[in-house]
Formats: structure tokens, C-alpha cells, sequence
């Protein structure tokens, strides 16, 4: 389809002339409220067919957002008794959370929520949802602990056939089956040879410059990026209660951003500490993405996103490797991995990398 300005609104794989989800939200362009802009929750305050995150009249009272003297609370003659600014219609309004909202319109009044997201249309918003996607799992147990696993996807049978603790209903991967190839299977790894770099960070280590570097760091951090995927690079950190880090991050410097329905994967020296889950328990390692220097998501407290230790079945270069893996969401063109993050007093913990891989198109369940 011609696309002579190669426009790329998301910035996936496709040209907007031939994306059919321009804005990389999830909803396809006919039946998104905001097919400009990403609104993956399609909030619609107002009901006007336009959704929250495009619309210049919020209340839907005739005054634009910006002139409004009440922009969440509609009030078309705009009265302002006292001369103050604010309506009178909001006045005296309460906004127990302080987003901007008053409470009687709030669909989260205790928590702060101005978006108004609410997954399952129940009326009680995401960030106030013990069951976001409204399939009769609560996300959480009593002590707080996952407990539906597709959060974000209605799954009542929590069916799970590779037992990696992510529903078949959201999981994009059969774990027995996933791999990364050097050669263009479907998940490869972020190479020197395709502009990617590999940066070392130990600005977060607490011991470092009392102790030369020798508790905490990253060493070889070029190692993860180049065509021998037998070498690694190496994060080590005396942790104290989560006040010390090293980091190693990998980016693509080319201008290409990776989808975000997609399976990020770490290939990891197996040990001891790794296989026995203690780095993952206590948040000591921390894998996140990020878009031009922005966050985007991260194992450490995103639902949905969680991190998960495969076994040897996605082998890379012959040596015992495991891979740890959290499936995105968003796009990203850079990867971040720490070894810090809030954990007991450990002595040296240390871990290998030796790639970061994902797939350079969309990945579907």
C-alpha cells in the first residue's frame, strides 16, 4: 500500500497506510476511540464515542479542557460564583484522592485514578480492582501474592499447559518450546552487528568506591553483544537491603523499536541461588524495558509482568544456560538488567548474561 512518508505512529513493524492498530494500544483502528492515541482501556468519560486520552471536551459540557473552570464535572454555563476560577459546579466537590475527580464521579475515590481505567467496565476502576479483568479471580490472594494467572485476561479456568504460572489464555509462548537464534529464528538476540550497545552502570553501588569495584559491578558488558554466545558479562553486587545496584543495559541504536506484544528473554548462567528462585524472591534481579530512556515496564511491579526461569530449552551457544523471560506489552528499544532492588543483606551475589533476546515482530498466543 503506498506510504511515501513512511509514517509509523507506534513505531512497530508497519507503516500507518498498513497498520490496522496505528497507536500499538491493542485495539484495531475502527474500533478505537483514540486511533491516534494509545488508550489500551478506551476510558470515555463523557461517552461520546471519544475516548479520554483524545478528547478535547472531557465532561462533555460544550467548553474545551483547557478553558473549562470544571474539565471533569460538567457545567455548560460555566458558573463561578466567588470568581475564583472554579466552577461552581466542582466547588464544593470532594476528592477524597486528589486526581481531579470528585468522589461522587470517581470510580476509585480512595485512589488516585484521573484516567479512570476500568478493564471489565464493573465500575470499579483498575487501580481500585481486586479483579481487573472481571473473570471471578481476584489478582491477589490475601497476602497479597499473584493469584490470577492472566490478571489482565479473563481465563475463569486458569488453564496453564507449560506450567509457567502464565495462563494459556495470555501466555505468548509454550516454554518447552521457546529458543534464540543467531541465525533469525523468531526470537534473536540484540547484536553489535545490528547496531546494538552494551552499556555497564555501577552509579548505583553503595560499596564500590570504598572498595575499588570489587563488591559491585558489571564486567565485560561488551560480551553480551557480540556473535559468540559463549561469553558473558558478568553483574556482581553486595546488596544491602536494597540500597546497592549494578546494571547492565542493551540497546538498539539502529531506530528500530521492537513490538510490544512480545517475549523478552535473558539467557542466563544457571546456579544454585538461580534455580532455587532466590534472586527472583526477593526482587534482587529486576529485568525492565525502556523506549528512548522512558520505562515502559518492569519485573519489579507491573501486573502482568513477572519473570519467569526456564530450563536449558532455548540453548544458546552449547553451555548450560537458562533463560528468564517476562512477555511485553508496550514497545521498547532498550532493556535494562539490575542486580539490586529490595532483598536481605547477601554477600556477593553474581550472575552471568550472556544475551538479551526478542522477536523484531509481533508475537501472538
Amino acid at each position: 500500500m503506498p506510504n511515501p512518508g513512511q509514517e509509523n505512529q507506534d513505531r512497530d513493524s508497519f507503516g500507518d497506510a498498513c497498520d490496522s492498530d496505528q497507536d500499538g494500544d491493542g485495539v484495531d483502528n475502527g474500533a478505537d476511540n483514540c486511533p491516534a492515541v494509545s488508550n489500551a482501556s478506551q476510558a470515555d468519560f463523557d461517552n461520546d464515542g471519544a475516548g479520554n486520552a483524545c478528547d478535547a471536551d472531557l465532561d462533555g459540557d460544550g467548553a474545551d479542557n483547557d478553558a473549562d473552570n470544571c474539565p471533569l464535572f460538567a457545567n455548560p454555563g460555566q458558573e463561578d460564583g466567588d470568581g475564583d476560577g472554579i466552577g461552581d459546579a466542582c466547588e464544593d466537590s470532594v476528592d477524597g484522592d486528589g486526581d481531579g475527580l470528585p468522589d461522587s464521579d470517581d470510580n476509585c475515590p480512595a485512589v488516585a485514578n484521573p484516567n479512570q481505567e476500568d478493564l471489565d467496565g464493573d465500575g470499579t476502576g483498575n487501580a481500585c480492582d481486586a479483579d481487573t479483568d472481571g473473570d471471578g479471580i481476584e489478582d491477589e490472594n490475601a497476602l497479597g501474592q499473584p493469584n490470577d494467572n492472566c490478571p489482565l485476561v479473563q481465563n475463569a479456568d486458569q488453564a496453564d499447559t507449560d506450567g509457567d504460572g502464565l495462563g494459556d489464555a495470555c501466555d505468548l509462548i509454550d516454554d518447552t518450546e521457546y529458543a534464540c537464534d543467531i541465525s533469525g529464528e523468531t526470537f534473536s538476540p540484540f547484536l553489535a552487528d545490528n547496531d546494538a550497545t552494551s552499556t555497564a552502570d555501577d552509579s548505583g553501588c553503595l560499596l564500590g568506591g570504598v572498595l575499588g569495584g570489587a563488591t559491585c559491578g558489571v564486567s565485560g558488558a561488551a560480551n553480551v553483544i557480540d556473535n559468540d554466545l559463549g561469553n558473558a558479562a558478568t553483574i556482581y553486587n553486595t546488596n544491602l537491603l536494597g540500597l546497592s545496584e549494578a546494571m547492565l543495559r542493551v540497546a538498539d541504536t539502529s531506530g528500530f523499536v521492537y513490538p510490544g506484544q512480545n517475549v523478552l528473554g535473558v539467557s542466563i548462567a544457571e546456579s544454585a541461588q538461580l534455580l532455587q528462585l532466590d534472586l527472583l524472591a526477593n526482587n534482587t534481579l529486576i529485568v525492565r524495558t525502556l523506549l528512548d530512556g522512558e520505562v515502559q515496564e518492569s519485573s519489579d511491579g507491573d501486573i502482568g509482568v513477572d519473570l519467569d526461569l526456564l530450563g536449558v530449552s532455548g540453548m544458546l551457544g552449547g553451555t548450560e544456560q537458562g533463560f528468564l523471560v517476562f512477555q511485553t506489552s508496550l514497545p521498547f528499544n532498550q532493556v535494562e538488567i539490575i542486580n539490586g532492588g529490595f532483598g536481605v543483606l547477601s554477600v556477593l551475589d553474581e550472575f552471568s548474561v550472556y544475551s538479551v533476546c526478542a522477536s523484531r515482530t509481533e508475537v501472538t498466543p
